[in-house]
């Protein structure tokens, strides 16, 4: 009879990341990009992909949260918009 309960484990599995979790996936990954762009001497980066381009677009909630810490880190976030032939968009970290 068990086996059809639904564990706590199972039901955070189906529901997914929370949004601080999201949150902290999100500066993993910038901050992943930043070290490897440090040591190779440079002092900025571009965020590309659906997160950091079209969240920054929509300047959706999730977004502003994750520049708003790595600016609590002391980084320059920007958002750069550029519309040619075709649209060019995505987040700026400057150190």
């Amino acid at each position: 009879m068990t086996k059809d309960r639904l564990t706590a484990a199972q039901a955070r599995d189906i529901a997914g990341p929370t949004a601080e979790e999201r949150l902290e996936q999100r500066l993993d990954e910038a901050l992943t990009a930043v070290r490897a762009a440090a040591e190779k001497k440079q002092r900025s980066i571009a965020l590309h992909g659906e997160f950091w381009a079209n969240g920054g677009y929509g300047q959706t909630a999730d977004w502003i949260a994750a520049c708003n810490a790595l600016r609590a880190l002391g980084y320059e976030v920007d958002f750069f918009y550029e519309e040619r032939q075709f649209v060019n968009m995505y987040t700026t970290v400057k150190w």
